[in-house]
């Protein structure tokens, strides 16, 4: 293979090319037509991902289904958003009611003394946001009871739904599973090997696994690869010294007029080299020596019945966890039938999709994972506790500005309606500072913090990812806001108020996303920086894995989208009642959410990670608060405006907290099982489908892994072809 990441001058053919094979669409898979008058193609695959470069566009209307070659977590993700759209839908109908019985309320008409410039006035400032929420029919407890009611039975209703749903998405997921051959299909990872052994490990876990995994003697377990994980720090370094080389490279030629002759360039080549070099000679060392194997690898089998049955023999707890990483790997009180290497257990379980994992970190000692998640943690308390106070001092000073020119208005009688204007803007202003801060500042800053923990694979980062940004988003957005103007200001209808500024908070958390989105600045930019480079020419400083990125479309943020998702849907159930309208607003911003973000994703984006379903279990987990955090807010803001508490919302609070603990979905799920079909393909034919693999997604491994997988897709054509002609002369 004569690819070299780090050519310069790049070649932008060879870019385009990279562009194409990463394209958000499935590879033909068609290497030889049936019709008779055509002759096999060649497939030709990208040097640099091994990635299949004819791809078929996939039409925008298809069903979700047609994304299950992104792996299961993409259709399901589109199925949640689609729940997510039902519930408010469902939700729609109380606060269709709802609206209008507010709307023919009295209350905010009402006038009652001011106390600061004792005289009587309005109940609420003059807005429609207040006279079509709750505050203006305060004056009728028996139309909020009954909303109250509605929202019980509707309370009900969603946790019948919610579990059917899981079913739902249970069943999807085992279709994708049944229609789509994957690696992890036929592998498992297993942990806790014993590192410094001077042997053969791949033959000795070949060994191991074909005549010791399982019990019964009759059944041939068959294993097909051994792919070992090695620590790559040493690597990770070169390539690091590489980078900085690179960075004086480019310097050189600017200074020289792109003189690549020029002795400065040449040395800096003469470096770069040699760290190629160091890292293939540390590739080939790790390889053939076992030297920096991390004591995990991934053993494929023959047969998924064969994976699943090792799997079911050979299970482990938590607690063996435990006492192994006390005793530094080794398992006191193991039985003599527990697979194990010198008295360490071998903890196995099913392997994540090989894009899926994180190889920098999957090699990382557990003590310095722990030692991540708690800096994580106290990182994130720290960040969050400052946009708090972001927030709590931006809306003081409003309100405290709000307090004197209502002094100053009585004192030189200013007119109320620029009052009321200047009001609307100071709200309008809070309400955007919390949703720009949440966009612009929380979703980066806790992405940071999530690498900083050292997670293993992508899946397991977007789940901590999309947990921490959800509960921050919703933080900013809900709990906030609550607490300023209820809890310190008791402030809930009045002027500049909660209910005004949640509503439109409501309002910009509906249309921003969806905004952004369709406008694509990210897109648009990197459009910006390849015409930038294109017009250079020769003359660009690109080496060719930088002109390979920048010709791909934006990386696709899922865990991103979920906590966009999940934050609205805890903002609509914690408030909607109070303030209706938000509902409605939720409702059209995440419906047009799913129109833009689909069109972006098979348009403007490249995946590069395989999101497993774990996800979207997780995901159906933090939806799932939405049955506790209904009652919960119609609870808080019911004893703030009524001054009592009220038994629909408590009884509803009972219900949620009781969903919460109680293994419902577990039960349901033993009850109706769902069940899953195994793959009767054998690993040896599925594995020329793959899309990638474990060597091929391995660093140590991957260079030479993709050089033979395209040579063996040529060598298939080949055989395609001598079929071929042999068919044809025995025709003519």
């Amino acid at each position: 293979m004569d690819y070299n990441p780090l050519k310069m001058p790049c070649d932008w053919n060879v870019a385009r090319k990279h562009a194409l094979a990463r394209r958000t669409a499935p590879d033909t898979k068609v290497h030889h037509d049936d019709d008779d008058d055509e002759e096999p193609k060649k497939p030709e695959t990208c040097p640099c991902c091994g990635f299949e470069i004819e791809r078929k566009e996939i039409p925008y209307c298809d069903d979700i289904k047609s994304l299950k070659f992104l792996g299961a977590g993409f259709p399901l993700f589109y199925n949640f958003l689609k729940f997510c759209i039902l519930l408010l839908c469902l939700q729609s109908l109380v606060a269709i009611f709802n609206v209008l019985s507010n709307y023919d309320g009295e209350f905010c008409q009402q006038q009652t003394l001011n106390t600061i410039s004792q005289q009587m006035e309005p109940n609420c400032q003059e807005s429609i946001f207040l006279q079509l929420s709750i505050a203006n029919k305060l004056n009728n407890s028996e139309v909020v009871v009954f909303i109250q009611k509605a929202n019980l039975i509707m309370l009900i209703i969603m946790i019948i739904l919610l579990q059917l749903f899981r079913r739902h998405q249970k069943k999807l997921d085992n279709q994708i599973d049944e229609s789509q051959l994957t690696p992890s299909d036929y592998t498992i990872m297993v942990t806790n090997i014993p590192k410094t052994l001077n042997v053969n490990y791949r033959w000795e876990l070949t060994n191991l696994f074909q005549n010791y995994a399982v019990s019964d003697n009759n059944f041939q377990i068959t294993v097909t690869k051994v792919v070992l994980v090695y620590n790559i720090t040493e690597i990770l370094t070169e390539e690091a010294k590489i980078q900085t080389t690179l960075q004086k490279k480019k310097i050189s030629l600017q200074t020289s007029n792109m003189n690549y002759d020029s002795q400065d360039v040449r040395d800096c080549e003469i470096e770069i080299e040699t760290s190629q070099k160091r890292i293939k000679d540390l590739q080939d060392e790790y390889f053939w020596t076992n030297r920096q194997f991390s004591g995990i690898a991934f053993v494929s089998f023959e047969s998924e019945k064969m994976k699943d049955l090792v799997l079911s023999q050979n299970t482990h707890t938590l607690f063996d966890k435990v006492k192994t990483f006390l005793y530094s790997g080794k398992t006191p009180g193991l039985d003599e039938m527990e697979l194990q290497w010198q008295s360490q257990k071998l903890f196995l379980e099913q392997a994540p999709e090989p894009n899926d994992i994180l190889w920098d970190n999957l090699a990382t000692l557990t003590q310095d994972k722990i030692i991540a998640r708690i800096k994580g943690f106290f990182i994130t308390l720290v960040f969050q506790g400052i946009t708090y106070f972001i927030i709590y001092y931006l809306s003081i000073r409003c309100i405290r500005l709000i307090q004197n020119e209502e002094l100053e208005k009585r004192r030189i009688g200013v007119d109320d309606k620029e009052k009321i204007k200047k009001i609307q803007i100071i709200s309008f202003t809070i309400a955007s500072t919390i949703v720009l801060v949440n966009k612009l500042l929380i979703e980066p800053l806790m992405k940071w913090i999530t690498k900083v923990e050292k997670i293993s694979t992508n899946t397991k980062f977007q789940i901590s990812y999309a947990n921490k940004l959800t509960i921050a988003l919703f933080a900013n957005a809900a709990i906030v806001s609550y607490v300023i103007d209820i809890l310190i200001f008791s402030n809930v209808y009045g002027f500049g108020g909660f209910m005004y500024n949640e509503t439109l908070i409501f309002i910009m958390n509906a249309a921003i996303a969806p905004l952004i989105w369709l406008i694509d600045p990210l897109s648009l930019f990197k459009k910006l920086q390849r015409d930038y480079q294109f017009s250079k020419g020769n003359g660009s400083l690109l080496t060719q894995r930088e002109a390979n990125e920048i010709m791909e479309q934006i990386d696709y943020q899922l865990a991103m989208r979920y906590a966009d998702i999940i934050k609205t849907m805890w903002l609509t159930f914690f408030f909607g009642t109070a303030i209706p309208l938000g509902v409605f607003s939720s409702l059209i911003g995440l419906s047009l959410f799913y129109l833009v973000d689909k069109y972006n994703l098979l348009r403007r984006r490249t995946v590069k990670e395989n999101i497993s379903q774990q996800l979207s279990w997780q995901m159906i987990n933090m939806l799932e608060f939405v049955v506790l955090f209904n009652p919960l807010g119609n609870t808080a803001v019911s004893i703030f405006l009524n001054q009592k508490f009220d038994i629909y919302s408590a009884i509803g609070v009972i219900i949620g907290l009781s969903f919460q603990f109680l293994p419902i979905h577990r039960c349901i799920e033993a009850m109706f099982p769902v069940k899953n079909f195994e793959d009767p393909v054998s690993y040896t034919k599925a594995q020329i489908e793959f899309d990638t693999d474990y060597d091929r997604e391995n660093p140590v491994t991957k260079e030479k892994a993709i050089a033979e997988y395209s040579l063996q897709l040529q060598g298939i054509t080949q055989e395609k072809k001598v079929e071929y002609q042999i068919m044809h002369e025995d025709h003519y």
